[in-house]
């Protein structure tokens, strides 16, 4: 019968992540939610400054620079929020 409880605990700390993995999981998602928040305020941005100019390369600038500054913005704010180290 010991045997058969030792199986069950083996199978049930093999199922579960470790810490270590669940923290870079976390990680990479909070990344990856930085970067898709700076893409939907970049297509705004550049949505907004096409319908805004008539020159093509200012609604261009426009993305790329609200691109970077929102996805800084959200980095710092998930390391401040201890989400991110």
């Amino acid at each position: 019968m010991p045997a058969a409880g030792g199986a069950l605990a083996h199978t049930a700390s093999a199922s579960s992540p470790a810490p270590q993995t669940q923290a870079t999981t976390v990680r990479v998602l909070a990344v990856l939610l930085a970067v898709m928040t700076g893409l939907a305020a970049a297509l705004a941005a550049y949505i907004t400054g096409a319908h805004l100019t008539k020159d093509a390369a200012e609604p261009i600038v426009w993305a790329a620079t609200t691109f970077v500054a929102t996805t800084g913005l959200v980095i710092l704010l998930e390391e401040k929020t201890g989400l991110i180290r």
